[in-house]
């Protein structure tokens, strides 16, 4: 039976599996995050939902994704945590996540063409063992004193760089975290929508506002010469 918790939250404990999916998400993802749930309840997975406040930016808002996790590896000590992101869709069982042993499984992309992070963090397996944990905590840790661009593949990278060798980990297959507009021939179990597509950044704000400042201050320097030589 599916219980609606306070504060928008949706838990669902009914299926055998060993592993909870978990997903937050602000009111702006609340219709995807909606979609995401029917996609569960299609599967008869189990799956725990919150809604949390928006942090005013894109950036801002992944920070908030290991808080979250620590959360659920805490609340749910029985269970592993398979974390997806609120525009992730399912589309086959996920069996396999009752089947790893590893610390946690992440898709890598560290040397691939065109990536900027290690890992990718829209679909992300943890098992629910002390390692784990410290990992978590870790990557909460390496976002303090973080730049307001900062986002939670920058810190996550930072504390797998250190504690990477203390754990277990599982390559994740690109079944798993299939982005809906890149090509993949093989079977597809999770599709990730990329709705941060159309998401304030602020990154593009403070580049758009440099941008402008520069542009404006050449129209200055322009005026300046011209008033030189025409006065």
């Amino acid at each position: 039976m599916t219980t609606t918790l306070p504060s928008s939250s949706f838990i669902n404990m009914n299926a055998p599996d060993s592993f909870l999916v978990c997903c937050f998400y602000t009111d702006s993802y609340r219709d995807h995050a909606m979609s995401l749930k029917q996609s569960l309840d299609d599967f008869n997975l189990n799956y725990y939902f919150k809604e949390v406040e928006d942090a005013g930016y894109w950036e801002a808002n992944t920070r908030i994704k290991p808080h979250f996790i620590l959360e659920c590896l805490q609340q749910f000590s029985e269970k592993d945590i398979l974390y997806l992101d609120a525009d992730a869709l399912v589309k086959k069982p996920l069996d396999y996540f009752n089947r790893i042993v590893a610390d946690v499984a992440f898709y890598k992309t560290k040397g691939m063409p065109g990536m900027s992070h290690d890992y990718l963090a829209s679909t992300m397996f943890f098992k629910n063992t002390n390692n784990t944990t410290k990992l978590v905590e870790q990557w909460i840790t390496e976002q303090v004193n973080g730049k307001r661009t900062q986002v939670d593949q920058d810190s996550l990278d930072v504390a797998m760089d250190k504690l990477g060798d203390t754990l277990t980990v599982e390559p994740l297959n690109p079944g798993y975290i299939k982005i809906f507009d890149k090509n993949y021939d093989g079977e597809v179990y999770i599709e990730q929508y990329q709705a941060s597509r159309g998401q304030t950044k602020l990154k593009r704000k403070n580049i758009r506002t440099r941008n402008r400042i520069i542009g404006l201050g050449v129209l200055v320097v322009i005026a300046i010469i011209a008033y030189s030589i025409f006065s």
